[in-house]
């Protein structure tokens, strides 16, 4: 019951900072007045007090004709007394009143002579004691001055101001290169790869001076603002990677950067989770926004759920940038991947100093936010991220080889391409099914003709000797033994010799990736009857459990397949497991993204017929996010296919309509054609519908439609 009142009257002191904030000039008091008369709707309250001109009560003349005492004076914040003022577009009329009768002074009379007597002897009287003193009342601490925070103006937060290149350097300036104009530059359109050459030359300068422009301010704003308002991930990983802070907040309701980063989403989805995964996975606390809108994760967040009682318990005083208005842009921004990444970022166990230190020093420090990358296959992660910590810290010349097992479609690839991105290490893609030769793999020997040419894989090892590289090998069992076995000296020792000049090749830093399929019904065997797996991104001590009685088994079977002196040469073999059903949907979300991505880009009409791109200027909007990616993965899903699976589904369900729909529409195609808008949510029967909009859905049209 306790716990129930303290609630209440918490949510009845949010929805009166609420209406206060929203009404310039309002006491708390009159707001709760409003508040009571109003059905305790926020909104009704506002609306009551607006239409009566803003004045502080129903009754203007009871204001207006009562006169102020020193008793209904208000204390100012700096302690004094101020009396109300009426509206200042009301005469105050103020009637005549008596003067006050004069208070008598209380003093006692003079006794009156007494009559002469006999004279008796005369008897001093006993002096009474002195009344002891009164204590001294204890001095009262003068209330402190409340700095009150100026009203929130969401507008700021629309298009940031556009910064000229200025004409000379400021203090914030290193070499010649001043923040303005690298802010200036990437407004304009510079690409990511040229913001990393000129950090990374910077840096060498001076890395401290560096750090300072990175996160100095322009025109008000921290400059990282700037950089991910253009929704480029690839930028803002740069900024941040070379001393940028993700933390970083504006003005005095501390507006964060992250929950910038979010709202800059409604019009491209796509680009804004990038965005928001990479700030969460280089260091951005997910906690600076509220819990409430991402755990749990997988539900949709309605136009009218912001105006539940509820959501009034999560405005505290660490977060005054959350304002109704925020909330409702909140509620039509985060899609369900980014409330999947905010949930993964929550729960995430913080690595160890000596974790960080080791990545830093070894200039990995990206992998720490690999989780991040990948949808589910927490136990993949954690196993790669393990093994590859051992292998920095305890470096020899033998090279890290990893197997990768696991059916079709559940991220083998998509996770070896991620690790490569993290490290900024080339990656090499080997299709085993299409060698049956050795030469074909690594090029003729010398004198054979040809030799001197190499192959693909030879000339990679050698342009990457001694440097960290990754090679992906998929469906490694394709290989022919002959084949297979010409990897022993490069998996044992860490080198490898080039065909065209007989030289050898240190490919000890090399990370050799393998793939199979052929241990799918193990995985499944020893998984059944375990239930699904968590969504939770760390380990538990079952999933460990797991993890062991999975590694014996499968490291049994792989010298069955590929023969003991291979099969112990390989650092680690890795499961993948069948996604569960919250990660199926969050498949879903990413097909709707990338196919949303692909139909936004321009009209192009070329010369030859073979490279039109006639679907375009086309934009999705979503309502109904995780209603609709569940429904698909329910329907579309098979752990033989995994991710493929879903992608037909979003095919059948959005894709091909939509296509329809929009072919069905014009006369022509113009590369100069307005654009199209659909919307894409569930029906009353449950169902994925897709259908045209007249106009496009803003933030407040999302929300009313929900």
């Amino acid at each position: 019951m306790f716990k129930m009142k303290k609630k209440q009257k918490l949510i009845l002191k949010r929805k009166i900072d609420h209406i206060v904030d929203q009404c310039p000039g309002i006491s708390r008091e009159t707001a709760e007045e409003y508040l009571k008369t109003s059905n305790n709707d926020v909104q009704q309250a506002i609306a009551k007090y607006n239409a009566k001109g803003g004045h502080e009560t129903d009754d203007v003349e009871s204001q207006v004709l009562t006169p102020k005492t020193d008793a209904t004076a208000v204390p100012s914040v700096n302690g004094d007394t101020a009396t109300p003022k009426g509206p200042p577009d009301v005469p105050v009329a103020v009637e005549p009143t008596a003067p006050e009768p004069a208070v008598p002074e209380l003093v006692a009379p003079e006794p009156a002579a007494p009559e002469p007597a006999a004279l008796e002897p005369i008897v001093e009287p006993e002096p009474e004691p002195e009344p002891a003193p009164e204590p001294e009342p204890e001095p009262v601490a003068p209330e402190p001055v409340v700095e009150k925070i100026p009203q929130f103006d969401f507008q700021h937060y629309h298009s940031l101001p556009r910064i000229p290149i200025p004409n000379r350097t400021g203090s914030h300036s290193l070499d010649g290169f001043s923040v303005e104009g690298i802010i200036s530059a990437i407004q304009k359109g510079s690409p990511a790869a040229d913001l990393r050459d000129l950090l990374s030359a910077l840096k060498k300068r001076d890395a401290n001076k560096l750090e300072e422009i990175l996160n100095a301010e322009v025109e008000g704003f921290p400059a990282v603002f700037f950089v991910v308002e253009t929704n480029d991930a690839d930028l803002v990983r740069y900024w941040i990677k070379y001393g940028g802070n993700p933390n970083a907040t504006h003005g005095p309701r501390r507006f964060p950067l992250l929950a910038f980063a979010i709202m800059r989403g409604i019009g491209s989805r796509p680009r804004a989770t990038k965005t928001v995964e990479t700030l969460l996975r280089l260091g951005a606390s997910p906690h600076v926004i509220p819990q409430i809108y991402y755990d749990p994760f997988d539900r949709d967040l309605r136009g009218s759920w912001v105006a539940d009682e509820e959501s009034y318990v999560i405005a505290d005083d660490t977060q005054p940038w959350c304002t109704l208005e925020v909330r409702r842009h909140l509620v039509t921004a985060l899609s369900l991947t980014q409330r999947y990444r905010l949930y993964q970022a929550s729960k995430l166990n913080a690595v160890s100093g000596r974790e960080q230190t080791l990545v830093l020093r070894k200039n990995a420090d990206e992998i720490l936010g690999l989780h991040q990358t990948i949808i589910g296959q927490a136990m993949a992660a954690y196993s790669l991220r393990k093994s590859f910590f051992i292998h920095l810290a305890m470096p020899t010349r033998k090279p890290l080889v990893l197997l990768f097992a696991g059916p079709k479609g559940h991220g083998k690839s998509e996770l070896a391409n991620r690790l490569g991105y993290l490290l900024s290490s080339e990656l090499a893609n080997v299709d085993c099914a299409d060698f049956k030769y050795e030469d074909e793999l690594f090029g003729p020997k010398s004198p054979q003709q040809g030799y001197d040419l190499g192959s693909s894989l030879n000339n990679f090892l050698a342009r990457n000797a001694g440097r960290r590289s990754i090679v992906f090998m998929d469906e490694f069992e394709k290989f022919d033994p002959t084949i297979r076995s010409t990897f022993l000296i490069p998996f044992d020792q860490g080198e490898y010799t080039d065909r065209r000049n007989t030289q050898k090749v240190d490919c000890s830093k090399t990370i050799w990736i393998l793939t199979t399929n052929m241990f799918d019904g193990i995985i499944h065997e020893i998984c059944e009857g375990r239930g699904e797996t968590s969504s939770n991104p760390n380990l538990g001590p079952e999933d460990l459990t797991l993890r062991r009685l999975l590694g014996h088994r499968l490291l049994k079977e792989s010298i069955a397949c590929f023969g003991s002196p291979l099969a112990c040469r390989i650092t680690e073999i890795i499961p993948f497991l069948p996604f569960n059903r919250e990660e199926q949907a969050l498949l879903a979300d990413r097909c709707i993204m990338e196919m949303e991505a692909k139909i936004a880009e321009p009209i192009v009409k070329a010369t030859n017929p073979d490279d039109d791109k006639l679907v375009g200027n086309v934009h999705l909007q979503m309502t109904d996010n995780a209603a609709v990616c569940t429904h698909i993965a329910d329907n579309y899903y098979l752990p033989e296919l995994g991710a493929r699976s879903i992608s037909r589904g979003v095919d059948a369900t959005i894709t091909n309509p939509l296509v329809n729909w929009y072919l069905e529409d014009g006369d022509d195609f113009t590369e100069d054609q307005a654009h199209t808008h659909f919307r894409v949510g569930m029906n009353k029967s449950n169902e994925v519908m897709v259908w045209p909009v007249t106009r496009a859905l803003d933030s407040t049209t999302l929300l009313d439609l929900s």
